[in-house]
């Protein structure tokens, strides 16, 4: 059995131990937290200046991007103005050598035309009658040339060729020449009244002037 002021004696340096333990435990734990906090601290600024440096790079790639696809636009543009004028040479090159067949083919549709409408008009005389073979006859013609008009027209068709509208239209200079006046107060100064020679377009270009009558309402056009 252990003698009780040793016993004594033994538990009072267990506990001295034990309160200087605590101590250091608790030092240690401060100390701890301490460098955790300036850790924290640390990388947290550090963060902020990656963030800050990341931030003004993607700024710099946006505006970058933003110059290129403006020069993208650019060039797009000036591609397609340069196309666009390429084409119109090339009507103009190909107008200028079809030109002459064109005019000899509306030349050819429009006396096929006033043909056929002479024909269709005609009427005899009360001494000459109309037999039924004669009266086939002259259906018969009508019927071909109004086959041979219809493809005449697809023909011009497929180079683009087009009749100018200009009956009750103002008169356009670029488009239509002036063959004759009247004068009419229902209608404005230089609208046109009558066509005399129909004008054709082939595309955008004209290829033949249409010859028109237009109002005059007591003064020059």
């Amino acid at each position: 059995m252990i003698d009780p002021a040793l016993k004594e004696q033994l538990i009072g340096r267990f506990r001295d131990y034990l309160d200087t333990a605590d101590l250091d435990v608790a030092e240690q734990q401060e100390q701890a937290g301490t460098i955790d906090l300036l850790t924290l601290f640390t990388e947290l600024a550090a963060l902020k200046n990656e963030v800050r440096l990341e931030s003004r790079q993607v700024k710099q790639a946006l505006d970058h991007s933003g110059e290129l696809i403006d020069g993208l636009r650019e060039s797009n543009r000036q591609f397609s103005n340069e196309l666009a004028r390429q084409r119109r040479q090339e009507d103009e090159l190909r107008l200028a050598a079809e030109r002459p067949l064109l005019l000899e083919l509306v030349e050819l549709r429009d006396r096929i035309e006033a043909a056929r409408q002479s024909l269709l008009s005609y009427r005899p005389g009360l001494l000459e009658g109309l037999s039924d073979k004669r009266a086939r006859w002259v259906q018969s013609v009508g019927d071909g040339m109004e086959i041979t008009q219809r493809r005449l027209d697809g023909l011009l068709g497929r180079y683009r060729v087009s009749p100018i509208e200009v009956v009750g239209r103002r008169l356009d200079p670029h488009s239509m020449r002036v063959s004759g006046t009247e004068q009419r107060e229902d209608q404005d100064e230089g609208i046109v009244l009558i066509e005399i020679r129909r004008g054709y377009r082939c595309a955008d270009q004209v290829l033949r002037l249409a010859e028109v009558v237009v109002n005059k309402r007591g003064s020059a056009l």
